[in-house]
């Protein structure tokens, strides 16, 4: 494997050094409120698309087991170990690079939305509107487009795998060994990812679909005119 999985890690252990030396309670509660809320939002937004193309399963995938529950710490412990061992579970690293670039920037960017939410309004729970502001106060739009296309990307190099039949087979087989190599959650992670695409009717197309409502949001967030909603 090369050493950007290591890296990523790496980038990830260090952002979370950092979250955590901000850590305080008002700000762990607001952190964890706004978590909750975008993923119930991002839920809301998508599930007609979910219903429509059998995708609820990866719409929980995305937004709560990914994005709310995914434990990354047995990755993060050791970087260089965990990069030289992947290869025994995947043959490519670049889906969890990908994931784990996800989580890094979705760390940095809702630690300072849950600031600038706080300054806005402390102890009190989030509105649309302060929402909107507070994402225009902190910007870094040009790393949310990048999350699109990193979880388009992410589908498409995942949904690859689950269509693949020996492919997916092989992964089924490597479930006992990365548990022996300590990376059983990440294996569970992965393979719920997997499994909810496997049910996921006409992938390629859903997955178009939900890109596009994602930029749409993404345009409607960002617009600087007009009013706030």
């Amino acid at each position: 494997m090369s050493s950007r999985l290591e890296q990523a890690l790496v980038d990830l252990r260090e952002a979370r050094a950092r979250l955590e030396r901000r850590s305080e309670p008002a700000f762990d509660a607001r952190l964890k409120a706004l978590r909750r809320w975008q993923s119930e939002r991002a839920a809301a937004l998508h599930r007609p698309l979910a219903e429509r193309y059998d995708g609820e399963k990866l719409l929980h995938f995305l937004t709560r087991s990914f994005y709310l529950e995914a434990d990354w710490s047995e990755l993060t412990s050791d970087p260089a170990k965990i990069s030289s061992r992947i290869g025994r579970i995947i043959d490519d690293d670049r889906p969890l690079v990908i994931a784990v670039r996800l989580q890094h920037t979705a760390d940095s960017l809702d630690a300072d939305m849950a600031a600038a939410l706080e300054t806005r309004l402390p102890a009190r729970p989030i509105t649309p509107t302060a929402y909107v502001r507070a994402f225009r106060e902190v910007g870094q739009f040009d790393v949310r487009e990048q999350q699109i296309g990193w979880v388009r990307e992410l589908v498409d190099l995942l949904g690859g795998f689950a269509d693949n039949r020996a492919a997916y087979w092989a992964f089924k087989l490597a479930g006992s060994p990365a548990k022996a190599l300590g990376m059983g959650q990440t294996y569970g992670l992965l393979a719920e990812g997997f499994a909810a695409m496997r049910s996921t009717r006409d992938l390629e197309n859903a997955t178009r679909e939900v890109v596009t409502v994602q930029r749409r949001e993404l345009d409607r967030l960002t617009r600087r005119a007009g009013p706030d909603r």
